[in-house]
Protein backbone atom coordinates (compact mmCIF):
# COMPACT_ATOMS: atom_id res chain seq x y z
CA UNK A 1 0.00 0.00 0.00
CA UNK A 2 2.71 2.25 0.83
CA UNK A 3 4.68 1.92 -2.41
CA UNK A 4 1.62 2.75 -4.39
CA UNK A 5 0.94 5.51 -2.20
CA UNK A 6 4.67 6.89 -2.73
CA UNK A 7 4.09 6.46 -6.76
CA UNK A 8 1.29 8.41 -6.52
CA UNK A 9 2.72 11.62 -5.06
CA UNK A 10 5.97 10.93 -7.37
CA UNK A 11 3.78 10.65 -9.98
CA UNK A 12 2.60 14.12 -9.55
CA UNK A 13 5.91 15.67 -9.58
CA UNK A 14 7.73 17.35 -12.24
CA UNK A 15 10.81 14.65 -13.00
CA UNK A 16 13.27 17.06 -12.29
CA UNK A 17 11.78 17.31 -8.67
CA UNK A 18 11.85 13.46 -8.19
CA UNK A 19 15.74 13.59 -9.19
CA UNK A 20 14.81 11.63 -12.61
CA UNK A 21 15.34 14.45 -15.09
CA UNK A 22 19.83 14.93 -16.20
CA UNK A 23 19.80 18.07 -15.42
CA UNK A 24 21.37 19.91 -12.15
CA UNK A 25 18.97 21.23 -9.41
CA UNK A 26 20.17 24.62 -8.34
CA UNK A 27 21.05 25.18 -4.66
CA UNK A 28 18.64 25.82 -2.10
CA UNK A 29 17.29 29.45 -1.68
CA UNK A 30 16.10 31.00 1.45
CA UNK A 31 13.13 33.74 0.89
CA UNK A 32 12.96 36.63 3.29
CA UNK A 33 11.07 39.23 3.06
CA UNK A 34 13.39 42.25 1.75
CA UNK A 35 15.61 39.55 -0.21
CA UNK A 36 17.17 35.88 -1.48
CA UNK A 37 20.10 34.35 0.13
CA UNK A 38 22.05 31.52 -1.36
CA UNK A 39 22.76 28.44 0.67
CA UNK A 40 25.31 27.31 -1.17
CA UNK A 41 28.53 27.71 0.96
CA UNK A 42 30.46 28.11 -2.46
CA UNK A 43 28.63 31.15 -3.51
CA UNK A 44 30.86 34.18 -2.89
CA UNK A 45 27.95 36.38 -3.14
CA UNK A 46 24.63 34.98 -1.34
CA UNK A 47 21.85 37.66 -2.38
CA UNK A 48 20.30 36.07 -5.09
CA UNK A 49 18.28 38.60 -6.43
CA UNK A 50 19.86 42.06 -5.96
CA UNK A 51 16.84 43.66 -7.31
CA UNK A 52 15.00 42.48 -4.02
CA UNK A 53 15.52 45.71 -2.04
CA UNK A 54 15.75 48.55 -4.72
CA UNK A 55 14.85 51.59 -2.90
CA UNK A 56 18.26 50.87 -0.13
CA UNK A 57 20.97 50.38 -2.40
CA UNK A 58 23.43 51.61 -0.15
CA UNK A 59 22.07 49.57 2.55
CA UNK A 60 24.89 47.39 4.43
CA UNK A 61 24.53 43.16 3.91
CA UNK A 62 23.54 41.45 7.02
CA UNK A 63 25.56 38.51 7.68
CA UNK A 64 24.29 35.30 4.97
CA UNK A 65 23.19 31.94 6.07
CA UNK A 66 25.38 29.62 7.93
CA UNK A 67 26.57 26.65 5.78
CA UNK A 68 27.58 25.00 9.50
CA UNK A 69 24.28 24.92 10.84
CA UNK A 70 24.97 27.47 12.98
CA UNK A 71 23.10 31.00 13.76
CA UNK A 72 23.09 32.72 16.24
CA UNK A 73 22.31 36.59 17.07
CA UNK A 74 22.69 38.62 20.54
CA UNK A 75 21.91 42.42 21.38
CA UNK A 76 22.60 45.10 23.86
CA UNK A 77 20.40 47.96 23.72
CA UNK A 78 21.87 51.73 25.71
CA UNK A 79 19.04 53.71 26.49
CA UNK A 80 22.00 56.46 26.98
CA UNK A 81 24.14 57.68 23.85
CA UNK A 82 20.82 57.66 21.48
CA UNK A 83 19.42 54.55 22.45
CA UNK A 84 21.00 52.58 19.88
CA UNK A 85 21.98 49.03 20.00
CA UNK A 86 25.05 46.68 19.36
CA UNK A 87 24.38 43.41 17.64
CA UNK A 88 26.84 40.17 17.44
CA UNK A 89 26.28 37.77 15.15
CA UNK A 90 26.95 33.93 13.93
CA UNK A 91 26.90 33.36 10.18
CA UNK A 92 28.88 30.75 8.34
CA UNK A 93 31.33 30.16 10.83
CA UNK A 94 32.49 34.09 11.19
CA UNK A 95 31.46 36.28 14.19
CA UNK A 96 30.30 39.67 13.58
CA UNK A 97 29.66 42.58 15.37
CA UNK A 98 27.77 45.64 14.03
CA UNK A 99 25.98 48.86 15.28
CA UNK A 100 22.71 50.66 14.89
CA UNK A 101 22.19 54.18 13.03
CA UNK A 102 19.27 54.33 15.25
CA UNK A 103 16.64 52.83 16.95
CA UNK A 104 15.11 50.25 14.32
CA UNK A 105 17.84 51.35 11.64
CA UNK A 106 20.15 49.96 9.80
CA UNK A 107 22.85 47.53 11.33
CA UNK A 108 26.74 48.40 9.93
CA UNK A 109 27.79 44.76 10.04
CA UNK A 110 31.83 44.22 11.38
CA UNK A 111 33.31 40.84 9.99
CA UNK A 112 35.48 39.81 13.07
CA UNK A 113 37.38 37.35 11.89
CA UNK A 114 40.15 39.36 10.65
CA UNK A 115 41.16 40.52 13.95
CA UNK A 116 44.40 39.53 14.95
CA UNK A 117 44.79 36.58 17.97
CA UNK A 118 43.41 33.27 18.82
CA UNK A 119 40.52 34.18 16.19
CA UNK A 120 37.86 31.18 16.75
CA UNK A 121 37.22 28.68 13.84
CA UNK A 122 33.96 27.51 13.60
CA UNK A 123 32.27 29.73 15.49
CA UNK A 124 28.58 28.88 16.87
CA UNK A 125 27.23 30.83 19.51
CA UNK A 126 27.93 34.29 20.63
CA UNK A 127 27.54 36.69 23.34
CA UNK A 128 27.55 40.60 23.35
CA UNK A 129 27.62 42.86 26.45
CA UNK A 130 29.02 46.72 27.41
CA UNK A 131 30.58 47.31 30.18
CA UNK A 132 30.53 50.71 32.57
CA UNK A 133 31.29 53.58 30.91
CA UNK A 134 32.04 57.68 31.67
CA UNK A 135 28.45 58.90 30.97
CA UNK A 136 27.61 56.71 28.59
CA UNK A 137 28.82 57.38 25.95
CA UNK A 138 32.36 55.52 25.87
CA UNK A 139 32.77 51.79 26.93
CA UNK A 140 34.27 48.90 26.25
CA UNK A 141 31.64 46.06 24.45
CA UNK A 142 32.52 42.53 25.02
CA UNK A 143 31.87 39.56 22.63
CA UNK A 144 32.01 35.79 23.43
CA UNK A 145 31.58 32.85 21.13
CA UNK A 146 32.10 29.33 21.42
CA UNK A 147 32.60 27.54 18.22
CA UNK A 148 31.50 24.13 17.23
CA UNK A 149 34.62 22.39 18.81
CA UNK A 150 33.57 23.75 22.17
CA UNK A 151 36.64 26.47 22.46
CA UNK A 152 35.68 29.45 23.90
CA UNK A 153 37.37 33.34 22.68
CA UNK A 154 36.64 37.00 23.73
CA UNK A 155 37.27 39.92 22.06
CA UNK A 156 36.89 43.42 23.22
CA UNK A 157 36.06 46.53 21.54
CA UNK A 158 35.64 50.54 21.81
CA UNK A 159 32.68 52.75 21.29
CA UNK A 160 32.26 56.16 21.52
CA UNK A 161 28.26 56.88 21.60
CA UNK A 162 26.72 54.44 19.84
CA UNK A 163 29.51 53.65 17.21
CA UNK A 164 31.83 50.65 17.53
CA UNK A 165 35.06 52.55 16.75
CA UNK A 166 37.74 49.58 17.02
CA UNK A 167 37.84 45.79 18.26
CA UNK A 168 40.73 44.76 19.63
CA UNK A 169 42.74 41.10 19.90
CA UNK A 170 41.15 37.37 20.09
CA UNK A 171 42.00 35.97 23.57
CA UNK A 172 41.16 31.83 23.83
CA UNK A 173 39.37 31.71 27.32
CA UNK A 174 39.14 28.46 29.10
CA UNK A 175 37.28 25.89 27.56
CA UNK A 176 34.04 24.16 29.05
CA UNK A 177 34.50 19.97 30.36
CA UNK A 178 32.21 17.74 31.96
CA UNK A 179 32.10 17.53 35.54
CA UNK A 180 33.43 21.21 35.61
CA UNK A 181 32.31 23.01 39.16
CA UNK A 182 32.78 26.49 40.48
CA UNK A 183 35.62 27.14 43.26
CA UNK A 184 35.28 29.36 45.42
Amino acid sequence: MTAVSLAGVLGALPAAAQGLGAEALPAPTVMSTDRAFSLDPMDPDPVVDPAADPGRPGKPKPPRPGANGCFDIDTVRQEAAGGGAFYAAVSFGIPYVGDESGPGGDIDWDDLSDESGAVPVGACGISIDVGPGGGGTTSDIFIDVITTSGTVHGITCDRTGSVITSCGTWVQRATPTPGDTLTP
